[in-house]
């Protein structure tokens, strides 16, 4: 969920509350008996006054507190339900911060959700995502929710934005290809399970590629390719995360791997964790060793084939190798553009580069 932009308010939400009870009781400016006489003197049906307007930190103050109470209970009774329903809805109405008022409708979304409520979270989402269109966030909860609803096409479309926002996170590749899936759109889906295909190689790339003997991504950017890989539960992975680990000099990016492999839990890496373990100098990284055996241990798993169904496998190694092509046909060309440019004297020294 996107954070808050403005600062915290220490007003406290009973304050809010009480005032607002204050300003109730004391009416227009009339008692109670005064008013309660004239409205049935005149046949009227009595309307509660509207509660008074809140302050920016009171909303914000209303907000957190609303989420703490939905976070803490299970199973939200009725009344509860609708005191935090009409709470969040004076935030997401009220409030001029777009990402408060976002994620209030976030929140009011998950409510409805909890309770199978679909149409009405689906609502909520669309809401979240019309106020800050260029956060992936509510993207990803609406096409799970659209999902769910079993509106392939709309899920489809939303998931689409995901990737397009944040391409190396693989997830996302798989829930899209897993959509496809589910909505018969098997061509489709080799091609996107096709494109999960070649991110993750290229993370695999950046977490072990050496040239010259040095590691071509530096230390930062392999653990964060370490992390990325983290849903990528295949045996292809496996074997470059141990590679890694066996490897890499660097401790910060060892206990990554290790912590990946812990997630994972692979009866595959056990032998080698175990030997790791005696030799392991660094306390991190061998304190994530023990976590990550013991994590193998409460709940292995034998094997991983990887997340590709098998009636597309072949279609979607063909698509990877076509999509890779692609991409370094189009490198290649970039480069002798910019030789030609600059001269064109490098031309015949690498002719592997632009493809031949």
């Amino acid at each position: 969920m996107p954070k808050l932009q403005t600062a915290l308010s220490s007003f406290s939400t009973l304050a809010a509350l009480a005032c607002l009870s204050a300003c109730t009781i004391a009416g227009c400016g009339k008692t109670a008996s005064q008013t309660d006489t004239g409205k049935a003197e005149a046949g009227e049906v009595e309307q509660p006054p509207a509660p008074p307007p809140l302050t920016q930190e009171q909303l914000e103050e209303l907000y957190r507190a609303s989420k703490a109470r939905f976070e803490a209970t299970t199973t939200l009774p009725d009344d509860s339900f609708a005191e935090l329903r009409a709470d969040l809805m004076r935030v997401a109405n009220e409030a001029q911060d777009v990402h408060l008022r976002a994620n209030a409708s976030l929140l009011l979304g998950g409510m409805h959700e909890a309770r199978a409520d679909s149409r009405a979270a689906i609502s909520f989402y669309r809401q979240a995502q019309e106020l800050i269109p260029d956060d992936p966030a509510p993207h990803i909860v609406l096409a799970l929710a659209l999902s769910q609803d079993k509106k392939w096409d709309q899920a489809i479309a939303e998931q689409w934005r995901v990737v397009e926002m944040i391409p190396d996170d693989l997830v996302g590749w798989l829930l899209l290809g897993e959509f496809h899936v589910k909505a018969g759109k098997l061509d489709e889906a080799a091609e996107v399970y096709g494109a999960y295909e070649l991110r993750r190689m290229g993370l695999l790339d950046g977490l072990t590629l050496k040239r010259d003997g040095e590691y071509v991504a530096d230390e930062a950017e392999r653990v964060a390719c370490a992390e990325a890989l983290a849903p990528a539960v295949d045996n292809g992975t496996a074997l470059a995360l141990m590679y890694a680990l066996d490897s890499d000099p660097s401790p910060k990016v060892r206990e990554r791997v290790v912590a990946i492999m812990g997630e994972q839990r692979l009866l595959g890496y056990q032998k080698l964790l175990e030997t790791k373990l005696a030799s392991e100098q660094d306390a991190e990284v061998k304190q994530s060793i023990e976590w990550a055996l013991a994590e193998i241990e409460r709940d292995p798993i034998e094997t991983a084939p990887g997340p590709v169904p098998e009636e597309i496998a072949e279609r979607v190694k063909a698509e990877a190798k076509a999509q890779a092509d692609a991409v370094a046909a189009g490198e290649g060309a970039a480069e002798g553009a910019e030789s030609t440019e600059t001269g064109g004297d490098d031309e015949q020294d690498s002719p592997g580069e632009s493809g031949d």
